[in-house]
C-alpha cells in the first residue's frame, strides 16, 4: 500500500520529469511568443522565508486579443503579484516585438532544492488569415537551493531587506498629573515580509500600572521593490501608586538578508511617573531611618522573618509550596477586588481583577476587563460607571484555579 508520504515524493518526481516537456509543448514558435522567469539573483542562495524578486517576461510578436496569465499556488513556495502588468514595444533580436512584464516576489518555504514549475500564458489572437484563434505558451521551470535559517533564529524568524521603528510618547510620561494616562505608540515597518511574518504585539505591563492595550493594526503596501508591511502598536498605560517607573527594553530581532546577518531593533525603555513623586522616592528611603533605632529595628525584624519563612519554604515540597503561594495570590487579588468594588475604586478593581486574570487568555481579559478600560481611559467621552459588584462576581467566576 502507497503511503501518503510516497505518493506525494511520486508526484514531485512526475512534475520534475515532466515541466520540461511542459516547457517546450507551447502552441507558438519560439520567435512568435516566448515567457520566462528572470530572477534579479538568479546565482543566489536565499534562506527559507526569504524574498526573491523576480520579473515574470513576455515577448510576443501577435497580434494579441486577449491574455490571461496563470500563476497558481505552491507548497513550498508562496508569491505575490508586486502590481500591474506592463506592456510595451521593444527591440528584441532586431526585431519589434510586445514585451510583457510583471514584477512577482517569491517566498520560499522550506529548506533544500524547489523548483518553480512553468507558467501557462493563455492567448487569443488574430492569426495572419485572420482567424481568432487561442494557443499557450509556457515558461521553463527553474530550480534553486534554499538554505535554511540559521541556528538559533527559527523562533524568531524575521527575514527583511530593512526594517525601520518608531516610538511616539503622547506626553512626558515621567511627568504625568495625577489620574492621568499616556498613550505609547510604536510603529514598526518591514521591507521584504509579509503580515504574517511580523512579531506579535508584545506586552507592557507592571505591577505599578494599568496597561490598555487596543488591537494592533497591519497593512502592506507593494512596491517594485517588494511588499512593505508596517505594523502599528500602541499602549495606553496609567501609574496606580505614583511611584517613578521603568518599563524594560524590548529587543526584536532580524535578519538582513542583503548583509546575510543577524541584527535587531529595539523599543527603548520607558520612564512613567506622576510629576509630583518625581526625585521623592530616595528622600522618603532615606527619612525612614530618621526617627531612631526602632525603625531600624522594625526593618531588621522584617527581614528576619522573610529569611525563616524562605527557610521553612525550602524544606516543602517545591510543587506545593508554588500551588500554596498561587492559591495565598488569588485569594489577596479576590479581597482586594472585593474592597474595591465596595468602595467604587474602578482603578484599583481594575489593578485587582487583572491580577485574578492573570492565567487567563488576552480575549477573555479583554473581555472582562472592557468596561472598566472604557471607564478609566476613555477621558471626557468615558461612560459611566459599571456595576462594580457584578463585574467583580464574573471576575471571580473566571479567575477560579482551574486546577482546584
Amino acid at each position: 500500500m502507497v503511503t501518503a508520504g510516497l505518493r506525494a515524493a511520486l508526484l514531485l518526481v512526475l512534475a520534475l520529469l515532466c515541466a520540461p516537456a511542459l516547457a517546450q509543448d507551447s502552441d507558438f514558435a519560439p520567435d512568435e511568443a516566448r515567457l520566462e522567469v528572470l530572477f534579479d539573483t538568479p546565482d543566489a542562495a536565499p534562506r527559507v522565508g526569504q524574498m526573491m524578486l523576480a520579473t515574470l517576461r513576455g515577448t510576443y510578436r501577435l497580434d494579441i486579443a486577449h491574455e490571461d496569465l496563470k500563476l497558481r499556488r505552491m507548497a513550498d513556495l508562496d508569491w505575490m503579484r508586486l502590481g500591474q502588468d506592463t506592456w510595451h514595444e521593444e527591440l528584441v533580436d532586431g526585431r519589434s516585438a510586445r514585451v510583457m512584464e510583471r514584477r512577482i516576489a517569491f517566498f520560499p518555504q522550506r529548506a533544500g532544492t524547489i523548483t518553480l514549475l512553468p507558467v501557462a500564458h493563455e492567448l487569443r489572437y488574430v492569426g495572419r488569415d485572420g482567424v481568432r484563434r487561442t494557443g499557450i505558451v509556457r515558461s521553463p521551470a527553474v530550480s534553486f537551493e534554499v538554505r535554511p535559517a540559521p541556528a538559533g533564529a527559527e523562533a524568531g524568524w524575521l527575514p527583511a531587506r530593512a526594517v525601520e521603528l518608531s516610538d511616539h510618547w503622547s506626553r512626558d510620561a515621567s511627568r504625568l498629573t495625577d489620574g492621568d494616562s499616556v498613550e505609547r505608540r510604536v510603529v514598526l515597518r518591514v521591507l521584504g515580509a509579509t503580515p504574517q511574518m511580523l512579531p506579535e504585539q508584545p506586552p507592557m505591563r507592571a505591577p505599578w500600572l494599568i496597561t490598555f492595550t487596543p488591537p494592533e493594526t497591519r497593512d502592506m503596501q507593494l512596491t517594485p521593490a517588494g511588499p512593505v508591511t508596517t505594523v502599528v502598536w500602541t499602549w495606553t498605560l496609567r501609574p496606580i501608586t505614583g511611584e517613578p517607573g521603568v518599563l524594560p527594553e524590548v529587543v526584536i530581532p532580524w535578519f538582513d538578508t542583503g548583509e546575510d546577518v543577524a541584527k535587531t531593533v529595539r523599543i527603548p525603555p520607558g520612564a512613567i511617573g506622576y510629576a509630583g513623586f518625581t526625585g521623592n522616592a530616595t528622600d522618603r528611603w532615606r527619612s525612614g531611618f530618621g526617627g531612631g533605632a526602632a525603625p531600624v529595628a522594625l526593618w531588621l525584624a522584617g527581614a528576619l522573618a522573610a529569611l525563616c519563612v524562605s527557610a521553612r519554604g525550602r524544606s516543602l515540597a517545591g510543587g506545593g509550596l508554588g500551588k500554596w503561594q498561587a492559591m495565598r495570590a488569588r485569594a489577596r487579588a479576590r479581597r482586594a477586588l472585593r474592597r474595591c468594588a465596595r468602595a467604587g475604586d474602578i482603578g484599583g478593581a481594575r489593578l485587582a481583577a487583572a491580577s485574578l486574570l492573570a492565567a487567563r487568555s488576552e480575549a477573555e481579559r479583554h473581555r472582562l476587563l472592557a468596561p472598566l478600560d472604557r471607564v478609566l481611559f476613555g477621558g471626557e467621552t468615558a461612560p459611566p460607571a459599571p456595576d462594580l459588584s457584578r463585574l467583580c462576581r464574573a471576575v471571580e467566576r473566571a479567575g477560579r484555579d482551574p486546577g482546584r
